[in-house]
């Protein structure tokens, strides 16, 4: 008599058929002598099937290993990537000349002359101290309104600068010889920047409010908190946006078709870190629009100055935003958010001092195309200097080096609007 058990193995040994199954089962039977209780097609067949299964076991357990080693080589690899930039952020180079990406920035030995990122922003900050910071008008702020103004990054005003800065180098480079800019235009335009971008900070939160919740940097932002609700930023952003087209209807003709057509840059550059892995380049496109509405709303028509400041603009705005996003690229990875941190990896670096170049090369067409004096063309190769300076003591795993390049780029800026103003008189 047959005995049941499943997916047990049959033999025939000694006129005898042995029913024997894996150790985990605990299957043993003899059957009777008669062979013909069980057809041997039967049993070859389950020999068969048992055959196959454990070479599929096998092939398995080999792809497993073999996977599990390359995984092991991609860790130790980006772990000694990693050691290697900490080494040279702490001025301890060992490498022995292995890491090929500082190999540009090493090539320029004038660049150990100029100051370190702190020390560079430390200068700046304390000739700019007399203007109140972000922080100075919250605390002048009932606390009622701190996450509107949160919302809006007053209290990081950063954003503001770098979005008003291209506009003021179109305005002082569309100013005549030895004359200054137009007061009036620089203040309209940095109203307009600051509501700009908290029009843009609270689009982004809006579309983001799910993401910024599961990421540590930003779980704290007024929506993601739940400090409030989309109603009222809905609300919030109606006003900004009004109190920028108040403005931009003061412009030219030009300047306000200029201002439509960047809105839908502005509505669509959250997106893109969802569907394209060069959000930063959309970011710049956006960014930077006001280099050219900055011209035309001081001369009332576009020439060649103003789209050279906008492609500089471009490529400046890929330099920054990409180091700022690697603070937040173990986060991007593990909620699936695109950047060029990212895309570019461990050749960040050595992109980003190329976009420099080209940086250089577009405000060196900007100052020839409107005739601007020598001042203009030292100040700016002092900002890419300062820039490849940047580059090379950058710890791109670590967060806070990565903020203060970021906030170094104002000061940057900054000199290109002076190098601006003082082009068009020295």
């Amino acid at each position: 008599m047959l005995i049941r058990r499943a997916a047990c193995l049959h033999a025939t040994v000694n006129h005898q058929v042995l029913l024997n199954t894996p150790e985990n089962r605990r299957c043993h039977f003899i059957l009777s002598n008669n062979e013909n209780q069980i057809p041997r097609h039967s049993i070859v067949r389950r020999i068969h099937t048992t055959n196959n299964r454990n070479n599929a076991k096998k092939q398995w357990d080999e792809f497993v290993k073999k996977w599990g080693e390359q995984v092991d080589k991609l860790k130790k690899k980006a772990d000694e990537d990693r050691q290697r930039q900490r080494d040279r952020y702490q001025g301890e180079d060992t490498s022995q000349g292995k890491n090929d990406q500082f190999d540009d920035l090493r090539a320029l030995k004038a660049l150990s002359y100029l100051p370190t990122i702190e020390g560079f922003n430390n200068k700046f900050d304390r000739a700019l101290s007399r203007i109140p910071s972000g922080a100075t008008l919250m605390q002048k702020v009932d606390k009622k309104y701190h996450p509107y103004l949160q919302l809006s990054r007053v209290d990081k005003p950063i954003g503001s600068w770098l979005l008003f800065l291209p506009s003021a180098w179109g305005i002082c480079a569309a100013s005549n010889i030895f004359n200054l800019p137009s007061i009036p235009l620089l203040f309209l335009f940095g109203v307009g920047s600051v509501a700009m971008r908290g029009a843009g900070c609270t689009i982004n939160d809006m579309y983001d409010i799910d993401i910024d919740r599961k990421v540590i940097r930003t779980r704290s932002r007024p929506l993601a908190s739940g400090a409030l609700s989309k109603l009222q930023a809905t609300y919030w952003l109606g006003a900004q946006l009004a109190l920028s087209s108040l403005i931009l209807f003061s412009l030219n003709t030009t300047t306000i078709a200029l201002g439509f057509s960047s809105l839908g840059l502005v509505a669509v550059y959250p997106l893109m870190k969802r569907i394209t892995n060069y959000p930063q380049l959309f970011l710049g496109l956006t960014f930077n629009f006001g280099a050219l509405m900055g011209y035309t709303a001081a001369t009332g028509s576009l020439a060649v100055t103003p789209v050279a400041l906008y492609l500089a603009g471009i490529f400046w705005t890929m330099i920054y935003d990409t180091i700022y996003a690697h603070q937040d690229k173990k986060d991007d990875i593990l909620i699936g958010v695109r950047s060029t941190a990212l895309k570019f990896g461990d050749k960040t670096l050595s992109i980003c001092s190329k976009f420099t170049v080209l940086m250089g090369m577009s405000l060196l067409t900007a100052g020839m195309a409107s005739q601007m004096m020598p001042s203009y063309f030292v100040l700016s190769f002092i900002s890419c200097a300062m820039i490849l300076r940047g580059l090379s003591l950058v710890d791109l795993d670590n967060p806070q080096s990565c903020w203060n390049f970021f906030v170094m780029n104002r000061n940057i800026g900054l000199l290109i609007m002076l190098g601006c103003i003082t082009g068009r008189i020295l």
